[in-house]
């Protein structure tokens, strides 16, 4: 059992997740292509398969990570007040357990000015 009395959240976004209670797993996915471009972008298309970097395999899991635990088999997880800016880009924010978190991002940001062309 998981009680909170308030959490106050200003932005959660860009495929992230806010879970209160136990989960198993959490996968949080994005795929970012963010261009600045001088004058704004008007009916240029970008696509993903244009950069490498969206065609890529991520790397395989690291080993776990033994830590001291605690269980709180009789007792509940009690939480007062959270307050959280921002929450984003394949971000996990939880209360609660969690087995396992498989987060991945790829992001491509560039700048795209008229004096370049």
């Amino acid at each position: 059992m998981v009680y909170v009395d308030e959490i106050e959240t200003q932005s959660l976004a860009i495929g992230s997740v806010m879970e209160i209670g136990d989960v198993f797993r959490a996968a949080p996915y994005s795929r970012i292509l963010a261009v600045q471009k001088e004058g704004g972008v008007k009916s240029d298309v970008y696509r993903f398969r244009d950069y490498s970097i969206f065609s890529l395999e991520s790397s395989p899991p690291l080993e776990p990570v033994q830590i001291q635990t605690f269980s709180y088999h009789h007792r509940p997880i009690q939480v007062d007040n959270v307050r959280i800016l921002g929450v984003s880009t394949a971000g996990v924010f939880q209360v609660g357990g969690i087995e396992h978190i498989d987060a991945l991002n790829y992001t491509k940001h560039f700048r795209d000015l008229a004096d370049e062309q």
